[in-house]
């Protein structure tokens, strides 16, 4: 250890001492007020962060494999370059999140805010994702493979460039939301709104839907090759 424990680095993060590149292996920081700290680059690796504050916290580069992460506060957090793997996020504050250029494998989050994150360029693949509130979100050029979807609402978000193929949606919203140049590859659709959004060379090659409502969205030279598209309102 870089001579911090729990003690020394609760200490310095309420002094408003930086604490970058340090390693916090293995530490418990559970319940710990970190709020606004500055631990870019550390090894947070094996730590316990059960019901950590970390709003406004900056952790860009952090290392968090094998992190203990249930009921961890990272409201307003930067999680940017940050690799995430296998972690069940549902119990944790979400909301306004920055974690761009960001990786994240088989996450599973239920009934959490996200309205306002930033999340552009990340990659969520294989993650589970239900009764999710993303609006007001960025999400362009993020891509979002293998995913289970069900129950979310991308309401007013930025989804341009953004790739969603082969991931499943169910009873999902994007009402309202930039979705020029985004793509739905192979992906499969149920019960899902796209209502008032902008739809330009949108790409929907081999996608199967039943029930899209695309009432009032602005369409212009979107691709439908091999799609197929069952109770199509619009």
């Amino acid at each position: 250890m870089a001579g911090f424990n729990r003690e020394k680095l609760f200490e310095a993060v309420s002094n408003g001492e930086p604490v970058e590149g340090e390693d916090l292996r293995g530490l418990d920081l559970s319940g710990l007020d970190l709020g606004c700290a500055n631990l870019r680059g550390s090894d947070l690796r094996n730590a316990n962060l059960s019901g950590t504050n970390f709003e406004e916290a900056h952790l860009e580069r952090v290392m968090l494999d094998g992190a203990i992460i249930s009921g961890t506060n990272f409201s307003g957090a930067h999680l940017t370059g940050v690799t995430l793997r296998c972690v069940d996020l549902s119990s944790c504050n979400l909301a306004r999140l920055t974690a761009v250029d960001s990786y994240f494998v088989r996450l599973t989050v239920a009934g959490a805010d996200f309205a306002g994150a930033r999340l552009s360029g990340t990659t969520f693949a294989r993650c589970t994702w239900k009764d999710l509130n993303f609006s007001e979100s960025h999400f362009n050029k993020t891509r979002i493979l293998f995913c289970s979807i069900e129950g979310c609402r991308f309401e007013k978000c930025d989804l341009s460039e953004a790739n969603l193929g082969l991931s499943r949606f169910v009873k999902t919203s994007f009402n309202d939301s930039e979705l020029t140049l985004a793509s739905f590859m192979a992906a499969t659709m149920e019960s899902v709104q796209m209502r008032n959004a902008v739809l330009e060379k949108l790409d929907l090659t081999l996608l199967n839907a039943d029930g899209l409502d695309v009432t009032g969205s602005k369409q212009q030279g979107i691709i439908v090759q091999g799609a197929r598209i069952r109770n199509l309102t619009r």
